[in-house]
């Protein structure tokens, strides 16, 4: 019988842990790069025949005043691509998806398998074997979802000029900026601790990748709006601005209630019955009311990217952290 002399036996070599990670997980950050590689290449032939499109119609010489020829070149450059901006929009989901298919399985297959049992009973500890996976494959999600970002504000540049939108404008907000990275991070933390609680990769795919759309959809269409105090002015906004909504003020200061509006505009039918082209701003200025309007400037885009990032990178920690600690306690 052979024995086995364990002083002799070397300790698990400095990478090893990160060695086995990359040979587990390599098909799917695989995965997550071929796919952004994809999108990328179709932003990027996409943007060439935007670009052609845009120097043909001689925009690139115009100043878009409504009413202008100009202004109608851009409604036709706008509805000619009208599709494909619109079947971008599926772009929101790519955050949810990535952390879900690659942080769902990362512990819930071990626990499936039983392979764990191997895993964390080896030199390396399963402390330094759960931080070893997530750091890695959290680094190789932030370089590639933040190396597609520069990809879609490259295509997106033609539309912007011809008809600027605020920084609410969704997919702008995402990829113009640095939280598209941060969300996918998020999605992952909350993949790999899901995986640790239900014990099966499926569910824990499906319901991490259901909940990250949802938060996301709550964050984009109501929470991110209420980061800071909107201002209100009642001059014109600047394109890049983020309009929230309009309110008017009487003649002496008070701002009108859903009621008294909803009054003064059975009134403005009643006193415009005979003119068709009436507008009630119009009929609102002439009897001296202020039209106003709350909004976010332009220059509050940098403010919200880096308020979303904190939040969102503080929930990433604690749902990363409270993985580690489940598994250093699990028996």
């Amino acid at each position: 019988m052979t024995t086995i002399d364990v002083s002799q036996v070397g300790s698990l070599p400095r990478f090893g842990t990160a060695w086995v990670t990359w040979r587990q997980h390599r098909l799917a950050l695989f995965g997550v790069v071929a796919l952004l590689a994809a999108l990328a290449a179709l932003l990027l032939i996409g943007g060439l025949d935007a670009r052609s499109t845009y120097d043909q119609l001689g925009l690139d010489q115009c100043t878009f005043t409504p009413g202008t020829h100009c202004d109608q070149l851009a409604t036709q450059f706008i509805n000619q691509y009208r599709t494909m901006r619109l079947l971008l929009v599926f772009l929101l989901l790519l955050p949810g998806a990535f952390g879900a298919f690659v942080g769902g399985p990362l512990v819930a297959r071990e626990l499936e398998s039983g392979t764990y049992r191997f895993a964390w009973t080896q030199g390396a500890g399963r402390t330094r074997w759960i931080l070893t996976k997530l750091l890695l494959i959290a680094a190789g999600l932030v370089v590639a979802s933040a190396a597609f970002s520069p990809v879609y504000s490259w295509w997106n540049a033609p539309f912007q000029r011809v008809q600027p939108t605020g920084f609410n404008d969704y997919l702008g907000f995402e990829f113009n900026g640095i939280v598209f990275p941060v969300q996918t991070l998020l999605a992952f933390a909350a993949g790999v601790l899901a995986g640790l609680v239900f014990r099966r990769s499926v569910v824990a795919v499906g319901s991490v990748f259901l909940s990250a759309f949802a938060l996301l959809m709550a964050t984009t269409f109501l929470l991110r709006k209420h980061y800071m105090t909107p201002l209100t002015t009642s001059g014109k906004l600047d394109p890049h601005d983020w309009a929230l909504g309009n309110s008017y003020q009487d003649p002496a200061g008070h701002l009108l209630s859903h009621v008294q509006e909803h009054t003064l505009y059975q009134q403005f039918q009643v006193a415009t019955s005979q003119q068709p082209s009436a507008t009630f701003r119009a009929w609102l200025e002439a009897q001296h009311y202020t039209l106003l309007t709350n909004y976010h400037p332009a220059s509050r885009f940098w403010s919200f990217q880096l308020i979303e990032t904190g939040w969102m990178s503080l929930l990433t920690l604690l749902l990363a952290a409270t993985t580690v600690w489940l598994i250093r306690r699990r028996t």
